[in-house]
């Protein structure tokens, strides 16, 4: 191939840092003033206390402690454009890549820091002093870094100590003031076949950072409407949840029960039968969600058969380097996809983030081919686009698989019901939760019913045998 003729590496610069100056002119644009404004008491509060201290290069630590619906998003974006418009370089980040779009310039924390895929407790991060990340973050004023409760605190710790070699300074992230943020009611790091102990233990709480980290509240849900008496109960009922640490929890009569999995799909997707209902907007609103995969699958199939219109089957083609036999390998599309044109599906993979395709996109099919399938997006702000998935070959990391192996499939999968943990930073208008296997790990009862903000929009299925309780788990040493 032919080679350029003009070195612009010498006339763009360091691109990294090139596309954060474009940010700075977009929030120069902005009239930061008026975002600020809209913040309220706690928001403020904390406004005042993180920019005062980038302002002063002070290299402080923060923990941005909200539940859901509490603004944490609104807060890091106006503390961004304020920087920005000063014209200084702020990193956002977030530990998933869906949570990273509701951030302006946001990435996951992964690719932007390059944190090893299996990261230890001695771990550093995969780029040099010399490369274009350690001259970007030379120049970084502010790091905010979103839903970190959910990432093991081995991230954090190994981005830490790249940033002090980077930086040369002994100061905690070589002395850039950094704001995390999470909630620690919510699902916490997957550590697999781990116990209690294993699961807190890798959490920010029990890292040797937390003694420099400064706790900052958001108390204030900003979606319900604390005037109404039912929105305030549905308040204190979410905070119940998310902090008894009560194994047998009582569902209040306020919230619908349904009969058994055809009843809960009815009533969550009303006239699914009937093919002109099934539009963006319907099934933006609305989801069923359960803590295991299987009982996703087999609700998403129930779902699709209810569905009208005619199946598509696609089969993966598997390459292995041993003659071992295993369904559903972890972190994998079926092996056998069965679509219908109407029907949600969700991607698995980063195909192509800036363009909305990210891991836990939502889409609808629009257009079943042998070799391509055609899907609106319904989440974020590429919602409405057209795009097209093809296959792409999946190989399972080292530490899920006992050998190696590729897959080559579309990667989706239905969407007409999620996992908890999947739904975790998602918002929907009605929600129906599937507890007749129940909740099995911290935070997942308290985030599944916090997706919709009010009573009469959950629907619930429990065992015939106990048609008002179902099991909680909470791990009262980690919480703030």
């Amino acid at each position: 191939m032919p080679q350029p003729s003009t070195n612009w590496s010498a006339v763009v610069g360091n691109r990294l840092i090139f596309e954060h100056q474009q940010l700075h002119s977009e929030a120069q644009q902005a009239d930061a003033e008026i975002i600020i404004d809209r913040l309220n008491n706690d928001q403020r509060t904390a406004y005042d206390a993180i920019t005062s201290l980038v302002f002063e290069n002070k290299g402080t630590i923060f923990f941005l402690n909200g539940g859901t619906g509490t603004g944490k998003t609104f807060l890091y974006n106006a503390i961004a454009l304020k920087c920005r418009s000063l014209g200084h370089i702020v990193i956002t980040v977030a530990s998933s890549r869906i949570a990273s779009l509701l951030l302006v310039g946001g990435h996951t924390a992964h690719s932007t820091f390059s944190i090893p895929l299996d990261v230890l407790e001695n771990s550093i991060c995969g780029f040099s002093k010399q490369s274009l990340q350690a001259e970007l973050f030379r120049e970084t004023k502010l790091i905010i870094w979103d839903e970190v409760p959910m990432q093991h605190r081995h991230c954090v710790e190994a981005v830490d100590r790249t940033l002090r070699d980077t930086c040369d300074s002994e100061k905690p992230y070589g002395g850039i003031t950094v704001v995390l943020g999470g909630d620690f009611r919510q699902i916490l790091p997957v550590i697999t076949k781990g116990v209690r102990e294993q699961i807190v233990n890798a959490l920010l709480r029990y890292s040797f950072l937390w003694k420099d980290t400064h706790v900052l509240s958001l108390n204030l849900n900003m979606r319900l409407n604390h005037a109404n008496l039912g929105n305030a109960n549905f308040a204190k009922f979410l905070m119940e949840i998310g902090t008894n640490p009560q194994e047998i929890v009582k569902l209040l009569s306020t919230i619908h029960k349904c009969q058994d999995l055809k009843d809960l799909i009815s009533v969550v997707y009303p006239q699914l039968d009937v093919a002109m209902t099934s539009t963006a907007t319907f099934l933006t609103e609305r989801t069923i969600l359960s803590a295991r995969n299987d009982d996703v699958s087999a609700i998403n199939t129930a779902a699709l058969n209810i569905f009208p219109d005619n199946i598509h089957t696609y089969l993966a083609a598997d390459k292995m380097s041993e003659d071992d036999e295993i369904d559903h390998p972890p972190g994998l599309p079926a092996f056998k996809v069965e679509l219908k044109v109407g029907c949600p599906i969700m991607l698995l993979r980063n195909i192509a983030p800036k363009d909305g395709l990210c891991n836990g996109t939502r889409l609808i099919v629009s257009r079943c081919n042998t070799r391509i399938i055609e899907a609106q997006i319904l989440t974020g702000e590429k919602c409405g686009n057209l795009v097209f998935i093809p296959r792409i070959s999946l190989t399972p990391s080292s530490s899920e698989m006992p050998f190696r192996m590729t897959r080559r499939q579309f990667p989706v999968r239905l969407a007409y019901a999620l996992t908890i943990n999947k739904s975790q930073g998602q918002s929907v208008n009605f929600v129906g939760v599937d507890l007749r296997t129940p909740v099995f790990s911290h935070g997942q009862l308290y985030v599944a019913l916090s997706r919709c903000t009010s009573f009469d929009r959950i629907s619930v299925l429990l065992p015939n045998d106990e048609p008002d309780y179902t099991t909680n788990i909470v791990y009262p040493e980690l919480l703030l």
